[in-house]
């Protein structure tokens, strides 16, 4: 290893020894040394940089095929190795200036320590004479070979010096060489027992990181996407190290370190110039992930005390029977059918888990629901694997794949999955059911589905209960008692859905200009995430169909919402098909973007999906770049509205099981289960 750092050491030795015989200062010959390698190096930083803009670039799609292939770690691998080559993207790159450091910083130490061979340059018979003369002095002990220089000019410099001609003008040289900068002794290293001003060092140390980190967290691009504890904890081992380094070496080397710091600060904002993120990264979807991961840490603090003491509240409950966990105030419409049938016809107490502290479900007057706000990992996942009920409720596909695990205290929790959708099951992630006991089917193809998966991969069997589908027959009771006058002009609703290549992204404006044509009233009702997400690509879009009067950009969701009173439904792959076809009775113009699949063998069981095989007859299938058909299709659907009506209605029927007793059913399975001798009305 001392040759590997004498072989490094020899030309940084040769370069602090131009610099020195150049400047004549040593503490001002490192800083220049330390300035000279940040040049030498920022090509180096160029490629680096490059390297990271491609790296924030790829984020979005490496995290949706980490989720995709979430099961087959092998084809993940495969995946993301097509990424990086499709993004130029290595690894490894980041890592290369850090890297760089290690042999610059091994080589400076080896030319700090060894000021006579590269600060003096003398020759290799009098350093040997003088080392020879140290023996001689030295009080006991064998001479450290890294430091025996800095040993003999301290002892020259305290006026003990060899005798004779040979040793006279290294004598003189060494008596002339000034190490010190600034009042810092910079050949001794930092320590509590003296020389105390030598601490300043690794206390500048410590805040020329701090500094560079504050500038990094704000300006370098991979820095910007890290969450807050992420930035924080980084921080803090940098300033911890800096600072411990420091009273490892002599403080030479701390002054370049502390200065490699500060160079680090404008050679960032350099090549934020040179080769400008903005130009590649939509920084203000950066800038707006930021805030929202901001404001979601403060929310959590907000609550963390109300998070615990709900979390307490829960474990202090005595033969609880009945528990349903909601991820957010929007899940609650799922469950609000059966919660309510549960109210008026038992008195189980229904012990409701929220990770939304705004949830809705804290202002139900009920005594019969319990409703906690618990969110955070910490809790929750403690919380469930200590979950002590005879049922779990839950929306929440991938049980036992992520943090939401099966009980680890009691085995005799029965887990039911309530669909929060009509769509198929197969094209969620492979086994995204297998931990659940029973599935509440909202229809056929749901059944169908969960039975072939059993079959074809082996495992359990679970209860299926031929339940329908709540909240379907909630939109239809309400859709029904009202009325709905005919639109003075068609009515044609687009609501895509919030996936990758949705109407959206892929033909929006396309779609529109087919449309605008038409003697139609145009409505375009993004996704609210999306919408959330990319303010400003629907700010465009409303400037530029400004002018086309029959064409409206809605973002502004407080308005009504006019889904149900459209006359036709343009959509991708959104759920809001089957809600507005099934409700309705209208059809649904599907724009064919591809298809969300989790699961990439969900050919597998042999039945097409219901997200496929429906579309036609709920309506009709264009394609992205077939959009010139699109208002001759128009036509033909508004002219055969009774034709469709008959079709989806009979759809309707055959495919969803219970249609308007779907919350009794869904109820009453779980009384039942729970209590087994109660009378229910």
């Amino acid at each position: 290893m001392s040759y590997v750092i004498s072989a490094i050491g020899r030309p940084l030795g040769g370069l602090m020894s131009l610099i020195f015989d150049l400047i004549g200062n040593y503490g001002l010959s490192i800083i220049v040394f330390t300035l000279l390698t940040k040049v030498i190096l920022f090509p180096i930083s160029m490629v680096t940089q490059k390297n990271s803009i491609n790296m924030v670039r790829l984020m979005p799609e490496e995290n949706a095929i980490k989720i995709k292939y979430i099961d087959d770690k092998e084809k993940l691998a495969d995946e993301q190795l097509k990424l990086y080559k499709r993004y130029h993207y290595h690894p490894l790159l980041s890592a290369v200036p850090l890297l760089l450091q290690i042999p610059l910083i091994l080589g400076l130490v080896f030319v700090i320590y060894h000021p006579l061979s590269y600060i003096l340059q003398f020759d290799a018979d009098v350093i040997s004479g003088l080392k020879e003369w140290l023996g001689t002095v030295a009080s006991g002990g064998a001479l450290e070979e890294n430091s025996y220089q800095l040993e003999i000019i301290s002892r020259i410099k305290d006026g003990i010096a060899p005798d004779g001609a040979f040793l006279s003008s290294a004598v003189a040289g060494i008596r002339e060489l000034d190490t010190s900068f600034l009042g810092f002794e910079l050949s001794l290293t930092p320590s509590f027992k003296e020389n105390y001003i030598l601490l300043l060092i690794p206390l500048f140390s410590g805040l020329s990181a701090w500094l560079l980190c504050f500038v990094q967290n704000r300006i370098n691009i991979l820095q910007i996407t890290q969450g807050r504890i992420t930035k924080t904890v980084s921080t803090v081992f940098l300033v911890a190290f800096s600072t411990y380094f420091a009273f490892l070496v002599p403080a030479g080397v701390g002054l370049y370190w502390i200065f490699g710091n500060l160079f680090a600060i404008p050679s960032m904002y350099l090549l934020n110039i040179v080769i400008d993120p903005k130009k590649h990264i939509d920084y203000n979807y950066l800038k707006r992930m930021n805030e929202q991961r901001i404001e979601k840490e403060r929310e959590h603090r907000k609550y963390v005390s109300r998070e615990r003491a709900d979390y307490k509240r829960f474990f202090t409950v005595q033969d609880m029977k009945l528990m349903f966990y909601s991820e957010s105030n929007g899940f609650y419409k799922y469950f609000k059918g059966m919660i309510d049938y549960i109210c008026e016809n038992s008195d189980l107490v229904i012990h409701y888990v929220t990770s939304d502290p705004n949830d809705k479900i804290f202002e139900d007057p009920r005594e019969q629901i319990v409703p906690y706000y618990v969110a955070s990992n910490k809790f929750l996942i403690p919380l469930f694997m200590k979950l002590d009920c005879r049922m779990c409720v839950m929306t929440l596909p991938d049980l036992e794949k992520y943090h939401i695990k099966r009980s680890r205290v009691s085995k005799d929790v029965e887990y039911v999955y309530a669909c929060h959708g009509m769509g198929s099951l197969s094209t969620f992630r492979k086994g995204a059911f297998d931990w659940y006991d029973t599935i509440l089917c909202p229809g056929i193809d749901q059944f169908n589905e969960i039975r072939a998966t059993e079959e074809v991969y082996g495992t359990k069997k679970k209860r299926l209960v031929e339940a329908g589908y709540p909240l379907i027959d909630e939109m239809l009771e309400k859709y029904e008692s009202e009325e709905h006058p005919e639109n003075a002009r068609p009515r044609i609703l687009i609501a895509p859905s919030w996936q990758a290549d949705n109407i959206i992204d892929l033909c929006a404006e396309e779609l529109l200009d087919s449309l605008k044509t038409l003697d139609c009233e145009i409505i375009l009702r993004p996704h609210p995430q999306q919408v959330r997400h990319e303010p400003e690509k629907f700010e465009e879009m409303k400037t530029r169909f400004a002018d086309v009067p029959n064409i409206e950009i809605q973002t502004d969701f407080s308005s009504n919402n006019p889904i149900m009173e459209s006359d036709i439904l343009i959509t991708d792959w959104s759920d809001i098909g089957w809600e507005f076809a099934f409700v309705t009775k209208r059809p649904v113009l599907y724009i064919d973007t591809p298809m969300k699949v989790m699961n990439p063998e969900y050919e597998k069981i042999g039945i097409e999906p219901i997200n496929r095989s429906l579309r036609t007859v709920l309506g009709e299938v264009i394609a992205p770049d077939e959009l010139e058909k699109v208002p001759e299709t128009i036509g033909y659907m508004l002219g055969h509205r009774e034709e469709y009506r008959e079709r989806i209605a009979a759809a309707f029927e055959e495919h969803v099981y219970n249609i308007g007793k779907s919350a009794k059913l869904c109820g009453r399975y779980v009384i039942k289960r729970l209590t087994p001798a109660a009378k229910q009305s």
